[in-house]
């Protein structure tokens, strides 16, 4: 009996252990909710403003007006260890003699304020084109804009430097515009081209205290005259180095003028096709602007690339670089190109190398 009670006890211990032992069920743990975050849409580029048919975006209305679009950087200009200039510019009118044409040439000389006071010190070099019209006017449309006074008082605030600029006279007997170029067989034939990058710049050098060298030595102009920049200096990198084409235009060889009638001829004159088939653009630093209301030169009839913008392009597809603005307000006008004499000035005293 004594054993029957002790297996009976034991029996009882271990069901009681069994019980208290056993793990409890754990009490679940609320899961927080998840809420969803929203994702933000990419941001799109901001569409350039000026670039008419990039994108059939309307341009997003801001409070004010970007004047200009830079697709490079512009260099900072390195202040001269020079005092800032004083005085007035000396206007010199005179001529120049042109053995291509054989015969003397108008031209237009501002030398810069402090030029006679230091005898020592040499000068960049801006020729600046005409354009079609202003042949019978008494002072070249340029001056008439208000060049001179324009780079007299950015030269006296030290905001360019000093430079030598020179207006030459393209204008051919009959008060017609040479275009800047040399004239091909059964036309008159005058070397009107080489009159400017070999006689004027070879008379300016041997007359003034230029820097003689193609970096120091910048050549620009509006409208034919823009061509005529771009003509001259594709021909003449070696002489030329900074270019400004100002609401240039593109003309044609097919004969709507007497002596641009052959395009086997005409191809080594013309800015686009030296674009396209030479290596120079790339030799140069170049400015392109345009107004944005132009409807003379900006774009392009049917089945044409005779305008700015198809230029333009032009130097994008050949990554050739360049200063473009396309944004500024404006017609094909002096009042366009007069408002921007400052701009222009400022740029091409960046690109030219001083003393």
């Amino acid at each position: 009996m004594q054993n029957l009670w002790r297996v009976i006890a034991i029996a009882c211990f271990a069901l009681v252990t069994v019980i208290g032992c056993a793990a409890p069920t754990p009490t679940p743990t609320p899961v927080p909710t998840v809420t969803p975050t929203a994702t933000k849409s990419p941001i799109p580029a901001p569409t350039r403003r000026g670039e008419r048919g990039a994108q059939n975006v309307p341009p997003t209305s801001t409070p004010t007006r970007a004047r200009t679009q830079t697709l490079f950087p512009t260099a900072t200009n390195i202040p001269t260890k020079t005092p800032l200039p004083a005085g007035k510019i000396t206007r010199v009118d005179t001529k120049y003699k042109s053995a291509a044409l054989n015969e003397d040439r108008k031209v237009i000389i501002y030398l810069p304020p402090g030029y006679n006071d230091s005898p020592q010190r040499r000068y960049p070099v801006l020729i600046l084109l005409h354009g079609y019209g202003g042949c019978l006017d008494p002072e070249p449309e340029w001056e008439a804009w208000g060049l001179k006074d324009d780079l007299e008082s950015l030269t006296t605030k030290g905001q360019i430097q000093p430079m030598i600029v020179a207006l030459p006279n393209g204008f051919m007997g009959d008060c017609q515009p040479s275009y800047w170029f040399n004239h091909g067989p059964g036309t008159d034939n005058k070397r009107w081209g080489d009159a400017v990058s070999q006689d004027l710049v070879n008379y300016l050098d041997a007359t003034y205290r230029t820097i003689k060298s193609k970096e120091s030595r910048a050549l620009g102009g509006y409208s034919l005259g823009g061509q005529g920049a771009l003509s001259l200096s594709l021909r003449n990198p070696e002489i030329f180095k900074v270019v400004g084409a100002h609401s240039p235009s593109f003309r044609s060889a097919d004969g709507s003028i007497v002596f641009i009638n052959d395009w086997n001829y005409f191809n080594q004159y013309d800015p686009i096709y030296l674009t396209q088939n030479t290596n120079a653009a790339q030799q140069l630093t170049l400015w392109l602007d345009v107004g944005d209301d132009d409807d003379k030169v900006r774009r392009c009839g049917t089945g044409s690339d005779r305008c700015v913008e198809a230029y333009r392009a032009l130097l994008v597809a050949r990554k050739i670089a360049h200063e473009w603005h396309g944004d500024w307000d404006g017609k094909h006008e002096g009042t366009y190109w007069s408002e921007h004499i400052p701009d222009y000035l400022k740029w091409y005293s960046t690109k030219l190398k001083g003393q």
